[in-house]
């Protein structure tokens, strides 16, 4: 599940622009920047415009809402967002990012990775408008035409840096000067902007309405300004972290609950949690910005829905409500009432070993430091402000992005570079970008079909050689990534994903508070895990039944003539609903090369006879 509180709270983009006429045969960008910084007053007022506060009425995914917003060049800030339901507060001091969540949990971010401080540099230089110099050794400027924006010719005004890749393309109306629209390429947080309602305040020219289009979800968010003030004084406290709200949650003795079973299963952990003495599973996931429930047992539950977000899944976009999920709890751990999203589970659910009712993420597991025992099966929960790490194991400095883990990691000693730390995730897989430019693409390997929170997508798995992570090496590692469709326009910060085929080897402490994870050995260090030798995969259909998702070309399945839709009867003489669920059915499929299986299936009505055996298909 994406992590979307980047895309709710959006960024509110204050742009001053000119009312003088212009030719439309401009052919020097800095010109027309020049004739836009002049009619604002002169690049000398923009320049010494501080800082900046704003009050906002907000409309997003119909819910109607506030944001008050207050700026000091070149780079604090903090935003309080508030739409009722949902809360958050952010800010930057300068030194330290941080996040006040809406169930009142603050998180402070002091260390970045390259492409955030890359970032950060960026920006700071933007706000002093170092791209207006043309001879900027960081920016280039360029003219990259005339296009028609909601029926005004706009001059295509686009800025590039020689630190990263990020692009800001503006849109400047060749009759007013008026900016009509932006757009903003920064890796997963790029957006389209609108701009109307320009108004003359403190001898500036300020867009009083904003509509910002978040590329990767397509959520809409209008801001309106009801107050604008330029340089007003600020205490510069406001931009430090406020605050933690009250703990809203309790441990049965007081500082930690240790050992609590899980299953793992699948390559992902499940976690029983009790909503109104109805105990049932959540998969634990630190790629998650926010724990989510179903909504089906939301709905059985009688619980409320406002809004109507979309976030980011594997796959795609996720339609996303939110809610009030009523107290809780885990063995040895009790919670208040807490906000979390509602989305549709029964696709996901059709895949996994174990149904699911809701899914633990950063909000959840910011609040404490929390250890996974991969091979014994035991999860623990302890106070961060109580927790005192005394064993062997290698720390590893974390940055969190969008209230997700990264972590640097190299594949096959040489591709090295951040990673997502994702709980969540079944196994290591690249970004589909990177592993198309980097040649990875390309390598002998064996298709698939992934289905994330988002949607189905083509995915491809090949077996490399190592992954380095947190100090220790992991030989022949089977790494997937999307394949087949990807945009090799948009680009990632991130190399990819590290998920549960590569933490399985280790017992992992993970962190919030200290930014940090905690990596010992586990007992199947670098074990050959078993992997399927079949080629198929298995999902279940909503009477219960086993049916084939998707058949790999070139596999013992493939060859022996199965069809997705094909529905499994029986194997090797047993029903399917005699096995313990699709974890059992799956397990038998990773078996020794040469193992024989007999499959009777039903399709379209017709009984056939499948005969395979096993092999190593990668």
């Amino acid at each position: 599940m994406q992590r979307h509180n980047g895309a709710i709270i959006g960024s509110l983009v204050v742009l001053l622009i000119s009312s003088a006429a212009a030719q439309t045969n401009l052919i020097d960008p800095y010109d027309i920047l020049s004739r836009h910084f002049e009619a604002c007053g002169g690049l000398d007022h923009l320049k010494a415009e501080r800082s900046q506060y704003t009050e906002c009425d907000v409309l997003f995914a119909g819910l109607k809402g506030t944001l008050k917003a207050w700026v000091q060049k070149p780079d604090r800030s903090r935003v309080d967002f508030d739409l009722g339901v949902f809360k958050l507060i952010q800010g930057d001091n300068g030194k330290m990012q941080w996040i006040l969540d809406t169930n009142g949990k603050l998180q402070e971010i002091t260390n970045f990775d390259e492409p955030t401080i890359k970032r950060k540099d960026v920006k700071r230089r933007m706000a002093e408008y170092e791209y207006a110099d043309r001879k900027s050794e960081i920016f280039k400027v360029s003219l990259k035409g005339i296009e028609n924006i909601e029926g005004a010719d706009c001059y295509a005004i686009q800025i590039t840096n020689i630190l990263n890749s990020d692009v800001l393309t503006s849109y400047i109306n060749t009759k007013s000067f008026l900016l009509e629209k932006s757009v903003s390429l920064e890796a997963e947080n790029s957006n389209d902007s609108y701009y109307k309602d320009y108004r003359d305040t403190d001898g500036l020219k300020v867009a009083f309405w904003t509509k910002l289009i978040a590329h990767q979800t397509g959520q809409e968010q209008e801001i309106s300004i009801t107050k604008y003030k330029s340089n007003p004084d600020i205490d510069p406290a406001l931009f430090n972290p406020p605050q933690e709200s009250a703990k809203d949650f309790e441990f049965v003795d007081g500082r930690s609950a240790e050992n609590i079973p899980f299953l793992f299963s699948g390559n992902h952990l499940y976690i029983p949690v009790a909503i109104e003495c109805n105990e049932r599973y959540w998969i634990l996931d630190t790629g998650a910005a926010m724990s989510v429930i179903d909504k089906a047992y939301a709905d059985e539950l009688g619980l409320e829905l406002q809004g109507d977000l979309r976030g980011k899944g594997a796959g795609g976009t996720v339609d996303v409500s939110l809610t009030t999920l009523p107290p809780f709890g885990l063995r040895g751990i009790r919670f208040n009432e807490q906000t979390v999203g509602v989305i549709d589970l029964k696709e996901l659910n059709r895949l996994l070993d174990l149904e699911i009712v809701g899914i633990l993420g950063f909000d959840f597991l910011s609040r404490f430091v929390t250890r996974v025992d991969y091979s014994k099966e035991l999860i623990s929960f302890y106070d961060p402000e109580k927790f005192e790490y005394s064993g062997d194991g290698h720390q590893v400095d974390l940055n969190l992005k969008n209230s997700v883990f990264a972590v640097e990691a190299t594949l096959d000693g040489e591709h090295s570079g951040t990673w997502l730390f994702d709980l969540g995730a079944g196994s290591v897989s690249l970004d589909g970008v990177y592993a198309f430019r980097s040649g990875i693409s390309k390598r002998k390997g064996v298709e698939g079909l992934g289905r994330g929170a988002g949607s189905t997508f083509n995915v491809k798995k090949v077996k490399c050689s190592t992954i380095d992570f947190a100090g220790f090496t992991i030989d022949y590692p089977t790494v997937s990534f999307s394949y087949g469709g990807t945009d090799t326009v948009l680009t990632s910060d991130q190399i990819g994903i590290l998920g549960n085929n590569l933490f399985r080897n280790f017992v992992i402490y993970c962190d919030y508070a200290n930014e940090r994870i905690i990596v010992e050995k586990g007992k199947d260090f670098n074990l050959r895990f078993p992997e399927d030798r079949s080629g198929l995969q298995l999902a279940r259909r909503d009477d219960g039944q086993i049916e084939i998702f998707y058949v790999a070309k070139g596999t013992p399945g493939d060859k022996a003539g199965f069809i997705q839709g094909d529905a499994v009867k029986t194997i090797n003489g047993i029903e399917t609903n005699q096995f313990d669920g699709l974890a059992a059915i799956r397990e038998i499929l990773t078996g020794e090369p040469g193992q024989e299986y007999t499959f009777v299936i039903d399709r379209a009505g017709k009984s056939r006879k499948m005969k395979f055996r096993l092999a190593d298909i990668l």
